[in-house]
């Protein structure tokens, strides 16, 4: 479309939401930065880059035509796509402009302007508590501006979006001063900068204008460089609810008032947003189980996410090297709080039902399901959203990404993490490791890398350290029903069998990608001893070691081993005491306890 154009038709929507989102997807560190309200946990950009890419993937592909049906396509792309409180609240100011165009072939001054007013509409009804000051307030005042001027001027549509900018451009600058936390921080809420710049790129599409860039808007973010200026400008806001928690609803009725009294109780910025048979679910809270049991009360649920705040908010900006690794790693939290590794987690399946590992099933709620299941449970790698969606927050923060993966021998893991790399938006700056190990092993894997990224190593000698360290970590664990391993395709049956019919207990070693038998004993005698030899096995004179205990059910046992480990080897790098995760427990059953082993050399940057 070129000129001054009176209307709007299906082909040049098309336009302007490709050039909108290719505007956002642009500016994604810039937006991650600026972002402290509700939370300083710097993911706007990400959130909406991830929605818009999704958003143009969608319009790339559809047979639509007319200015009603594209405005559909990309609403039912956003609901399925949208990420964070802004991505939920775009997604609902698209299903309020498709509602309003209707079956429309092409929309002037008027018509357009209605559909703004009509979305701004949606887009305020869809938070449980609605602020001025942050994306709501520029929404508004682009809609209220296209009204004004398509009431001056209904035949002017050019005019009406030019000055429907500017009117977005000074409501996004008085952010600054509405909100107490933008205005500590002296910035734009991230949010509103976010739509103002989509709707710029709207303008620039619809007007015929936009760049090349917006034609070919392709599968993800375009790259955006590491942020080099200090990273979140404001840190350390109280996190008062963890979890930033999504997710689909589907049913052929929603109760929209039901189900927003019933989330309500459980946390804030509660964002409901979609049609009245598929809902997205935002919500900021402490309880994500909670969350999703009381969504599948009114439907299938699905796409289920719960990422932490609390560590997103602590990314330690001015490090080199990011580190992530999924939730097979059995750390404790508090080394993983304190080393600043980010955790994807698996997923733990029990036929219909799905959890997040260590987010929505401890091992305590792991054995009810056991128990009142079925099925054996499954695993699963992280779904590859989740997965690019860290990859992508992490980059917009650090010049590079190191991801820890569970052994690739014995989960598809690794796979997905490569595949997720390969389709962000900067590929060349995530690297993907196979840990070759698994549960505290991986987990003493992943520990080292964040303590070189901490110890500043340039990317090359990170990575040799880290593929060194792979090859210095072995992992053994002692458990008490070896089919559990056997039913999750772990060991093969005849092994199973056998300790079922001998008065023995395998002991199973990892390294390196293998898992063995490197050892039985009797039935009934302490693992704690035959652990102490399997680690002491491993030793070298002249080296220094690092330990990780885990445990299912046997606390007791696990303390023991720890103890006796710091008493017999004083000059250990440390020794870590946890649970074992469900991801673990799936394939070992209860009565677990495993521990891992690590050749240590303090991380040093060369000179």
């Amino acid at each position: 479309m070129t000129g001054r154009p009176t209307q709007l038709d299906g082909a040049g929507l098309r336009d302007a939401f490709c050039a909108g989102a290719a505007r956002v997807l642009s500016q994604t560190a810039l937006l991650n930065r600026i972002n402290v309200f509700p939370v300083a946990d710097g993911d706007t950009g990400t959130n909406l880059a991830l929605t818009f890419s999704a958003i143009g993937q969608a319009l790339e592909v559809t047979a639509a035509s007319g200015i009603g049906e594209i405005a559909a396509v990309a609403a039912d792309a956003a609901l399925d796509a949208a990420r964070g409180n802004s991505g939920a609240i775009v997604a609902e100011f698209l299903q309020g402009l498709a509602d309003a165009l209707g079956e429309r072939a092409a929309a002037d001054a008027t018509t357009l302007a209605a559909a703004f007013e009509n979305a701004s509409r949606y887009a305020r009804g869809a938070l449980d508590s609605p602020l001025d000051g942050t994306i709501l307030s520029a929404i508004a005042a682009v809609a209220a501006s296209l009204v004004a001027a398509s009431r001056e001027r209904p035949d002017e549509l050019a005019s009406a979006l030019e000055v429907a900018v500017e009117a977005g451009r000074q409501a996004v600058a008085a952010t600054r001063d509405t909100l107490p936390a933008l205005r500590r921080a002296g910035v734009e809420d991230a949010g509103a900068r976010g739509f103002q710049l989509f709707f710029e790129g709207f303008v620039e599409g619809a007007l015929g204008r936009a760049t090349a860039a917006a034609d070919s808007l392709g599968s993800t973010p375009a790259p955006a460089p590491a942020d080099t200026t200090g990273g979140l400008v404001a840190t350390g806001e109280i996190v008062a609810f963890r979890f930033c928690t999504e997710c689909t609803l589907l049913a052929p009725s929603i109760d929209r008032r039901r189900l927003h009294d019933e989330l309500s109780r459980l946390g804030t910025s509660l964002v409901l947003a979609g049609r009245r048979n598929k809902m997205r679910i935002h919500i900021h809270t402490n309880e994500p189980s909670g969350v999703f049991a009381a969504a599948r009360r009114h439907g299938t649920v699905a796409d289920e996410k719960a990422d932490d705040m609390l560590r997103q908010s602590q990314t330690h900006t001015m490090r080199t090297v990011a580190v992530v690794t999924d939730s097979g790693a059995d750390l404790p939290e508090e080394v993983c709080e304190q080393l600043g590794i980010h955790v994807v987690p698996l997923r733990i399946h029990f036929a219909d039902r799905t959890f997040l590992d260590k987010i929505t099933l401890t091992n305590e709620g792991f054995m009810r399901e056991v128990a009142a299941s079925d099925d054996h449970p499954r695993t699963s790698q992280p779904a590859p959203g989740d997965l690019r969606r860290v990859y992508e927050y992490l980059a917009s923060h650090h010049p590079h990404v190191v991801a820890i993966s569970l052994d690739a021998q014995v989960s598809g893991t690794w796979q997905a993490a490569r595949t997720a790399a390969r389709r962000s938006s900067a590929p060349e700056r995530i690297t993907v490791i196979d840990s070759r190990n698994a549960s505290i092993g991986q987990g003493l894997i992943a520990a080292y890398a964040a303590e070189c990224a901490r110890a500043g190593l340039p990317l090359a000698e990170l990575l040799e350290a880290v593929r060194r360290a792979v090859g210095a970590t072995r992992s053994f664990a002692v458990v008490d029903d070896l089919s559990w391993a056997v039913r999750g395709g772990r060991l093969p049956a005849a092994l199973g069998a056998l300790t079922r019919i001998l008065p023995i207990r395998p002991v199973l070693g990892m390294g390196n990608g293998a898992v063995r038998i490197s050892g039985v004993m009797r039935r009934g005698a302490d693992p704690v001893a035959m652990l102490l030899r399997q680690l002491t096995r491993q030793l070298a004179p002249g080296e220094r070691y690092r330990f990780a205990v885990a445990h299912f059910d046997m606390a007791e046992a696990a303390a023991r081993l720890g103890s006796a480990l710091r008493e017999r080897l004083a000059d250990h790098a440390g020794v870590f005491v946890s649970e074992l995760g469900a991801a673990a427990s799936v394939h070992s059953g209860p009565r677990t306890i495993a521990a891992a082993v690590q050749a240590y050399r303090a991380p040093t940057a060369s000179q």
